[in-house]
């Protein structure tokens, strides 16, 4: 038994569709939750300061003694979980390898559209995954730097279509059966996706399997909490917690969602 928290940062609020899919598969597990909101969008900077911002919140996380660290943010995930993962002792989860196994799984014509941010599509890391598992898979990636910035400030539903439709042009007469959301603001506005694309497409939200392979590995490795110690969920901000609490409260359906704000140029420990 290890009643340590399960750690999940993200760049924003994306990383509440991570957290309330592993609160689901495991319930009796206390979490902390870190949103760089301050340095959001992640997609559109290096990878050298990806990596920068994402070890200052993994310093945080392994402030609060967390067992395991989820990368509930694919752009991360793809600049800086190898690097960070050589720096520290606990197991590193990224979405990416999650979300090209639900896709390799998913698709039957063996053709994927991946949507993600520049800095996720520029590493090709979905490709290089999905291939891996499947060679004769097509993969499309496609850039859609407009819509994160629309997720964080809740933006209302028709400006959000409109966004997606103008983003997914170029996949216009592909034939793809399986697109997967590769950044976690995207689940949020999944009803707007699934608007756009053609009603027989599959949609893959990578954190559905990022929970069950967290399970997996507390079950490997003996991570399991005590089922007779209440769960505690924590929620922390690097930007405004006004704006992350409206959202959060929206997103998980829980009124009592407070995140805490922390000064993302201090030591966040």
């Amino acid at each position: 038994m290890d009643n340590r928290p399960i750690g999940l940062l993200d760049s924003g609020v994306g990383g509440l569709t991570v957290v309330k899919k592993v609160i689901q598969k495991l319930p009796n597990e206390s979490t902390v939750f870190i949103g760089d909101n301050a340095h959001i969008p992640y997609g559109d900077k290096t990878n050298e300061e990806v990596i920068a911002l994402t070890r200052r919140s993994v310093k945080f996380l392994l402030s609060k003694n967390v067992k395991l660290i989820i990368f509930a943010c694919n752009t991360a995930t793809a600049a800086a979980m190898d690097v960070i993962q050589d720096e520290i002792k606990p197991q590193i989860i990224g979405v990416i390898q999650s979300g090209s196994l639900a896709a390799a799984r998913t698709t039957k014509n063996k053709k994927v559209a991946v949507v993600a941010t520049n800095v996720t599509v520029a590493s090709h890391a979905y490709k290089k995954e999905i291939r891996f598992r499947d060679p004769n898979i097509q993969v499309t990636e496609l850039a859609a730097p407009k819509l994160v910035p629309l997720v964080e400030n809740g933006a209302d539903y028709e400006s959000c279509l409109k966004a997606v439709q103008e983003s997914l042009l170029s996949l216009k007469g592909k034939d793809f059966d399986t697109l997967v959301l590769g950044c976690t603001h995207y689940p949020i506005i999944r009803k707007e996706f699934a608007e756009t694309v053609n009603k027989n497409v599959q949609i893959v939200d990578p954190a559905d399997q990022v929970a069950q392979y967290t399970f997996n590995v507390m079950r490997r490795d003996g991570l399991f909490s005590d089922d007779s110690v209440k769960p505690v969920h924590a929620y922390y901000t690097t930007g405004d917690e006004k704006k992350v609490n409206k959202l959060g409260r929206s997103f998980l359906n829980d009124p009592s969602f407070v995140a805490k704000h922390i000064d993302s140029e201090k030591d966040n420990g």
